[in-house]
């Protein structure tokens, strides 16, 4: 009995000097090994138990401590690839950085040329705002001499120029200047025939173009039309009712062609 209290001294002073240092733990080890031979006929005392455990957490611990010291090794591995990374994106951000600096002139003469192109582009818009400013009352004026036919055609490009402001933008009045020389130059390149009131008489009247126009009515109504800075101008005779006549059924196949006599002279 003597012997064993010995023995479990012994043990008891390398067990707390066996958590320091590898050394100890596996002599601990060693230990537990011999342990049951040592002990065979005191394995019913409780500090045997008791000894038994505090060896199986050691060992625990051990295995635990290695898997940790494996787990670090790994996350080592992890960041030195990050920090591998790193380094080459921060090389070629500065690559990058050297190639910007070296088309910073070039950037400047895009600048330069940008900034030249803008300030002709405003000086045109401005040349075509003038030039727009100046035509449309022009425009309006000369459609103030539109015969009936026409100003119906014209109706919208005359309301666009009308509610224009010099203020707005050039493009819409230009397309509208434009577009009313355009039907004004088909207008003057056919003949033309609409029913209107003329002196208080609906009667038929032929446009020859911008130039001259004629009608006739019933009860030997007709005359002629000029174009004037105010509107068409219609002057009655009665004499032109058989010519105008003659003229209508023609253009309407209902008499074969044939020349018609007609006043044109042109002021």
């Amino acid at each position: 009995m003597q012997t064993h209290q010995g023995f479990s001294l012994v043990f008891s002073t390398n067990l707390l000097h066996a958590s320091a240092t590898r050394r100890n733990m596996q002599r601990l080890i060693i230990a537990a090994v011999f342990l049951p031979f040592t002990l065979h006929g005191e394995e019913n005392d409780p500090s045997i138990d008791i000894l038994r455990e505090t060896i199986s957490k050691i060992v625990d611990v051990q295995t635990l401590e290695s898997k940790e010291r494996l787990d670090w090794e790994t996350q080592k591995e992890e960041m030195a690839a990050l920090l591998d990374l790193h380094r080459k994106e921060l090389s070629l951000l500065d690559e990058e950085l050297k190639k910007s600096g070296q088309s910073a002139p070039d950037h400047a003469d895009s600048t330069d040329s940008l900034k030249k192109e803008i300030a002709d582009l405003k000086e045109s818009r401005r040349l075509a705002s003038e030039a727009v400013a100046r035509n449309v009352p022009r425009t309006l004026s000369l459609a103030e001499r539109f015969p009936a036919p026409l100003i119906t055609e014209a109706e919208p490009e005359i309301s666009a120029l009308k509610a224009w402001k010099p203020a707005d933008e050039p493009r819409e009045a230009l397309r509208s200047i434009l577009s009313l020389v355009s039907k004004t130059e088909q207008f003057n390149r056919r003949f033309t025939r609409s029913t209107e009131i003329i002196d208080n008489h609906e009667v038929e009247v032929l446009y020859l173009g911008l130039a001259r126009a004629f009608y006739a009515g019933k009860n030997n109504t007709a005359g002629i039309g000029t174009p004037t800075a105010t509107g068409w101008q219609w002057e009655s005779q009665p004499d032109l009712h058989s010519p105008v006549t003659k003229a209508f059924a023609i253009l309407e196949k209902k008499s074969t062609p044939s020349m018609v006599d007609l006043p044109m002279k042109i002021d």
